[in-house]
């Protein structure tokens, strides 16, 4: 795991401790104040510990630990959020305590403790909120070709919170006149302390570079932190920009193995998961059918669609009907974000608050799907978006998902553009699946469902950028291109 990463993991569990901490912590001084010495530990720690952890997984649903990526948003906000959060803990406690009545919490306890953890939590919260951004990192730039300042041009448009390029170096001996450049490779020792730089940034290919190489090699040995252009894209982005992508991007992908996660761990929990579901969500799925009946009784509840899975192979995918029976008599046609004339009334939540997949459980529990993975298309779209889209079959080489990380950073697609801003989140997802990022996702596949949806492309791990309106220079770029990517607007996301 890289520097970066590592470094904003830290970050946020430190966050989630605090919260641990000062809740477990109030409730103990509140055993101890109700009765007069810490009474029954062994019955009431059961209880105490499981509402902090739910308070810590509420408020990452919410957004909580990511103040940095929602300051759009008022602290009134960030307080009725972590009011909602408090409840949701206190709810859990509640339930745990009725499991066995011996572990039940009092009223004058359980009071006594919410009046002496909601108060240090909320400060706690109020500090992250108004003091809790990131440390920006000071970087210095190698970029001496075409494609070098290319990457610095976008670097420099894309304000990534928590980075600042300082300038750039070249590979000559003597710098040129650009007002950015500071130096040459040469003076790289003299230009980190003068200029206080915390990390150098260059492009892969420099590591073949025989006058780069010595003074690259030199600053890794020696422990100064040092990225890549697309290490620098994916960990401060957390998508894999197209433009970086090639066969020796994907060498390191297919080099990675996770042959135990992929062939044993994760179909173990999509079996288990899908069959608890379907019993769980059964009340949901029942209210969906007959909501389709009672809107559009003249069609089947349930339809099926052929869709393209791993390694390119067709399987039948299920759902609740949400459209007209005729919502394709003229071919196929792709969602759209917006409102859609083919959907019949009462589709449209259906589809909003994605009850219509519930029968996706089934392709799950059969092993056509996975929880979590790429949305799978439609053959005539897969053909049509692997000839204008490079990689684009890179996607089949991993189950397709119930849900996704491209499934909770941005929203339906509608045209090709929005195909290839996905495929930029599922690379990202086929080279850093696992198992702690799965279930973040799945955290955040339940607060996209709470909320209706997403309306803007949210990517959420680390607070993304307001990127510049693009030049003409950037017309091969992707994100340039795209609108859509020109402010990006973040959801509470938890990360």
């Amino acid at each position: 795991m890289s520097s970066l990463r590592t470094a904003h993991w830290i970050k946020v569990g430190g966050r989630v401790l605090a919260d641990l901490t000062l809740f477990i912590a109030a409730f103990l001084a509140a055993n101890y104040i109700r009765f007069t010495t810490l009474f029954r530990l062994d019955d009431y720690l059961a209880p105490i510990v499981g509402g902090a952890v739910v308070l810590a997984l509420a408020a990452y649903v919410l957004g909580l630990y990511s103040v940095e990526s929602h300051r759009h948003s008022s602290f009134v906000v960030h307080v009725l959020l972590m009011i909602g959060a408090f409840a949701v803990a206190v709810i859990a406690m509640l339930l745990l305590g009725y499991l066995r009545f011996d572990q039940r919490v009092g009223r004058g306890f359980m009071a006594l403790g919410c009046a002496l953890a909601f108060p240090p939590i909320l400060l706690n919260h109020w500090f992250l909120y108004h003091r809790g951004g990131y440390t920006k990192q000071r970087l210095l730039v190698l970029a001496d070709s075409e494609s070098e300042l290319a990457d610095l041009a976008r670097l420099s448009r894309m304000r990534l919170n928590g980075h600042e390029i300082v300038g750039r170096m070249t590979a000559t001996l003597q710098p040129d006149g650009d007002d950015r450049c500071l130096g040459s490779i040469g003076q790289v020792r003299k230009l980190l302390r003068q200029h206080k730089i915390d990390r150098v940034v260059f492009d892969e290919a420099r590591m073949d570079d025989a006058r780069c190489r010595p003074f690259l090699r030199k600053l890794r040995y020696g422990g100064f932190p040092c990225s890549t252009f697309a290490s620098l894209y994916e960990n401060a982005l957390h998508y894999t920009p197209l433009h970086i992508v090639s066969s020796q991007w994907l060498g390191h992908v297919e080099n990675a193995s996770r042959s135990l996660y992929f062939g044993k761990l994760k179909r173990l929990f999509d079996i288990v998961t899908s069959l608890v579901l379907l019993v769980l969500l059964s009340p949901a799925l029942l209210a969906g059918m007959a909501m389709v009946r009672f809107f559009s009784p003249e069609g089947p509840v349930f339809f099926k669609q052929v869709r393209v899975g791993r390694f390119g192979r067709k399987f039948w995918i299920y759902k609740l009907r949400s459209m007209r029976t005729d919502a394709e008599k003229a071919g196929a046609v792709w969602s759209t974000r917006g409102k859609d004339a083919r959907v019949f009334p009462g589709g449209s939540l259906l589809r909003k608050f994605r009850v219509d997949e519930i029968p996706q459980l089934l392709n799950v529990l059969r092993g056509e799907m996975s929880f979590v993975g790429p949305r799978p298309e439609r053959p005539e779209f897969v053909r049509m978006l692997s000839r204008e889209i490079p990689f684009y079959g890179e996607r089949h080489m991993i189950q397709p998902g119930l849900t996704g990380w491209a499934q909770v950073c941005y929203p339906y697609g509608s045209s090709v553009e929005d195909a290839r801003r996905k495929l930029e989140y599922d690379l990202y997802y086929l080279k850093n699946a696992g198992v702690i990022f799965d279930f973040l996702i799945l955290l955040d596949t339940v607060r996209v469902v709470l909320l209706g949806g997403l309306r803007n492309a949210t990517p959420s791990i680390v607070p993304p950028a307001a990127v510049a309106a693009p030049t003409a220079r950037d017309a091969g770029d992707p994100a340039a291109r795209n609108p859509a990517t020109e402010v990006v607007m973040v959801t509470p996301g938890g990360h």
